[in-house]
């Protein structure tokens, strides 16, 4: 994708003409409508959205482009920020309707096997990543949060994300830019709102910012289901992992697969409860056991395996309700091979190669983070204090990178050519098999000669007296090969 990103924007009328294409297949403009931006004077809203999406693909500014007047002839600068800085645009109903058209035209009739032959469901995956805005004291909302994978503090918002993955390709569904619940570490509080702006989307999105990160997750889930996007199961890293929130995604109809941190959170395994480390060194002296007792029956397979071993445990639920019977897989550490990771899933019916493969999905929504950030620009697509532009910024980068996915499924994906892949698919199959009918004649016929010393004349009186009583099939494919 960043090679096809590269020569995608330095051709602006390419990107001009795939904006518009990609709009018009997917009724862009009247999700727009849906979703309550309407015109109140001058240009219309779908030229805006599209003014800007291109803006973004063409590496400059808003400010820069207003200057120079080189693409943005028809639109001006307080334009844009009263479309960006409008209350009323429900910017995650956007996203999801938009990831509901490209998965029903496109994405739904694309479907693989997994390893058990199985054909693999829909992911929902939630994430979150940092977005620094270091250099500002007076953005709404910002605080200081820290950075997981740098170990620092920096000045910003938690990206929170859920996006729709079936393992090839991944589409922004929701998100929220997230401050933080504890008010000593907010930099900026929000801006002060009339009574009829507390009743829009704008007010709505700002107090998802100011809850805990996964009372907000829920209610991007129900984001996801009010577009009926089809998915089974939840993906999600430990942040998220803990019994209450996984109960209430359960509420919601998912299933959960995630990783586990190795906390005080207790497990019901074999009727007492227990940490995670204690389920651990206990299947481990379980599963030395039963190898050397496998070596000696001569039916070792745990070579073969990508997992160490597997639990059945239970969650225990609180509130007083049934306990949730889940399985716990064990996988080595690659970067460290005398730790382990634990993936919990809540669907017994899975196999623990299912549960692998099934959470590797997972690493698609790091890949999007990596693209909107590295490529897109996300940090640096607009300067803004106001957190409703900074929200319909993010937004417009995350319709981007959807329409990226796009090409590149339509480009890169074999199974995406439609009927010239399984023609050339029967073609390759019936290739191999003439090949093999082949050999097996030739090796057939040298064999009778070595063994039998039968004069040429007599073998082929043979061979030809066996190939009629074939089936018809049979002599087809015969014919074909020779």
């Amino acid at each position: 994708m960043p090679n096809m990103l590269r020569d995608f924007t330095n051709n602006t009328d390419a990107i001009t003409s795939q904006v518009s294409a990609f709009s018009q297949r997917f009724k862009v403009g009247a999700i727009l409508r849906h979703c309550g931006a309407h015109k109140q004077k001058g240009i219309e809203v779908r030229k805006v959205f599209s003014y800007l999406s291109t803006l973004l693909f063409c590496g400059i500014s808003m400010n820069r482009d207003q200057k120079t007047r080189k693409y943005g002839n028809m639109v001006k600068k307080d334009t844009c920020h009263r479309f960006l800085q409008s209350m009323k645009m429900d910017w995650n109903r956007f996203l999801s309707l938009l990831a509901k058209e490209i998965i029903d035209k496109d994405f739904r009739p694309i479907c693989r096997n997994d390893c058990k032959g199985v054909q693999k469901p829909f992911f929902l995956v939630a994430d979150d990543s940092s977005y620094c805005r270091n250099r500002s004291k007076k953005v709404e909302l910002s605080a200081k949060n820290w950075d997981h994978a740098l170990k620092r503090y920096y000045k910003g918002f938690r990206m929170l994300t859920l996006a729709w993955t079936d393992g090839v390709s991944v589409l922004p569904v929701s998100f929220c830019n997230m401050s933080t619940c504890d008010d000593t570490k907010v930099l900026r509080g929000s801006k002060g709102l009339t009574a009829k702006e507390k009743e829009t989307f704008g007010f709505k999105i700002r107090k998802l910012a100011k809850q805990k990160m996964n009372d907000t997750l829920l209610d991007l889930l129900d984001v996801a289901a009010a577009a009926n996007l089809q998915a089974r199961y939840l993906l999600c890293d430990k942040w998220f992992a803990n019994p209450v929130t996984i109960f209430a995604i359960r509420d919601k109809g998912y299933e959960v697969i995630c990783m586990l941190k190795n906390s005080s959170t207790y497990y019901l395994y074999k009727g007492e409860r227990r940490k995670l480390s204690q389920i651990f060194r206990m299947c481990a002296k379980e599963e030395r056991l039963q190898r050397k007792l496998d070596r000696k029956a001569g039916n070792d397979d745990s070579k073969g395996r990508k997992f160490l071993f597997s639990a059945a445990i239970s969650l225990i639920n609180k509130d007083e309700k049934p306990n949730q019977e889940s399985k716990i897989v064990f996988v080595r550490n690659r970067n460290k091979k005398s730790e382990y990771l634990a993936i919990l899933c809540t669907d017994n019916s899975l196999s623990e190669d299912q549960i692998v493969e099934y959470y590797c999905s997972r690493w698609g929504i790091e890949t999007m983070f990596h693209t909107c950030k590295s490529f897109l620009r996300l940090q640096k697509s607009t300067q803004s204090l106001d957190y409703s532009e900074i929200h319909a910024s993010t937004a417009i980068v995350m319709f981007q990178y959807a329409m990226l996915s796009w090409l590149n499924r339509q480009n890169s994906d074999e199974i995406g050519f439609g009927e010239l892949f399984y023609q050339l698919l029967e073609e390759v199959q019936d290739t191999a098999l003439f090949h093999a009918i082949e050999l097996v004649l030739t090796l057939f016929v040298e064999t009778l000669a070595s063994e039998y010393a039968m004069p040429p004349g007599k073998l082929n009186e043979a061979m030809n007296k066996f190939l009629k009583q074939l089936p018809e099939r049979l002599k087809t494919c015969l014919d074909l090969a020779a």
